[in-house]
């Protein structure tokens, strides 16, 4: 993703090839029947790696490189299909075709986090903060706000929830940046070597930072800071 945007931001003729070639691979690597991608090649879909990919086949397309359109149209026939049942396009599931079995049930149900990564499609979408399905989903997230407690740490869910609250403006996002800029200000490391980080497990381990890290959740929490500070190419489109 961020090479794509790299290029956008800098047009430095160096990037320019390897970013495209990057395009071309994602094209390559979409599912050809269900229109995501998952992290096996062609093996399935799920809306966490398409919102990956799709974002950065939109900052790509923004910076003037080639995606075929051909591919974002099959990419958001997934995302209405990882809408909530019944066709809520307020919330959004992990994977609408996950097993119905006690551990892998719950990809078809609605999340925080999912329903973030969904919304933030529909913005990239063309659709806007006026859109009812934004609102109600926006209003969702709200009653989500950035917790800094068991199973509630959850940097992937921030960064996205971040981006669309930033473009719902007004009461939505002064609401959550205050929560988050004052929860990300009180966990962070303050000395020693690892000052300026953020600790991965601590009383509270965060969601994914066993998978990913300190070097994860600091990058993670670092994108949501940046969000007020600087505007992506990526988000023009998408933004009333």
């Amino acid at each position: 993703v961020y090479k794509r945007q790299a290029y956008g931001m800098t047009r430095d003729p160096k990037l320019k090839e390897p970013a495209q070639k990057a395009l071309r691979f994602i094209e390559q690597t979409q599912h050809p029947e269900r229109g995501g991608w998952r992290y096996m090649l062609h093996t399935s879909s799920d809306l966490s790696v398409t919102g990956w990919m799709f974002g950065a086949l939109k900052s790509g397309h923004l910076a003037g490189l080639q995606v075929k359109k051909e591919t974002l149209d099959a990419a958001l026939k997934y995302l209405d299909r990882c809408q909530a049942p019944g066709g809520d396009a307020s919330r959004y599931v992990y994977n609408p075709n996950a097993p119905t079995t006690a551990t892998q049930a719950h990809g078809r149900r609605a999340s925080p986090s999912m329903t973030a990564v969904g919304l933030l499609l529909r913005l990239y979408q063309g659709w806007d903060r006026t859109n009812p399905d934004i609102r109600r989903g926006a209003d969702y997230l709200m009653e989500n706000l950035p917790e800094y407690r068991t199973g509630a740490r959850d940097t992937y869910y921030w960064y996205y929830a971040t981006q669309v609250m930033f473009h719902m403006k007004g009461h939505h996002w002064e609401t959550w940046e205050r929560r988050l800029h004052e929860l990300l200000r009180d966990t962070q490391e303050m000395s020693g070597t690892l000052a300026g980080s953020w600790a991965p497990g601590g009383p509270i381990p965060d969601k994914w930072g066993v998978q990913g890290g300190r070097v994860y959740v600091t990058a993670m929490n670092l994108l949501s800071l940046e969000v007020s500070y600087r505007y992506l190419p990526l988000y023009v489109e998408a933004e009333n």
